[in-house]
């Protein structure tokens, strides 16, 4: 006699193969003057500014750009791994490269 569940608990799991949406860092975890670096590790400017959706990169040798969250990698903290030198703020990872910045259609400050 087959006493395996029958096929009620597969309906409530999730379907094989989902994608589910990831959390991506938004406003309340962004701060002023935080670096801003692309996933190939250039810094490419700092957070200027800071809105519900997006913030405003200040670039040094560029026009400043306005960057939604949705396209933020990561939040990297090295603070936790070091014992000496000066403190660093956390930097906000983008996910792409620094020779795509510009090829975004981002708005312009």
């Amino acid at each position: 006699m087959n006493t395996s569940a029958s096929g009620d608990s597969a309906d409530e799991a999730p379907k094989h193969g989902e994608i589910l949406k990831a959390s991506t860092p938004g406003a309340s975890q962004v701060e002023l003057g935080m670096s801003v670096t692309t996933l190939d590790g250039n810094e490419i400017g700092t957070v200027k500014e800071i809105h519900q959706d997006e913030f405003l990169l200040k670039r040094p040798l560029a026009r400043d750009l306005w960057v939604p969250f949705a396209s933020v990698f990561s939040l990297e903290d090295y603070n936790s791994n070091f014992r000496r030198g000066p403190a660093r703020k956390p930097s906000v990872v983008l996910n792409l490269t620094e020779a795509h910045v510009d090829s975004q259609g981002w708005r312009h400050a």
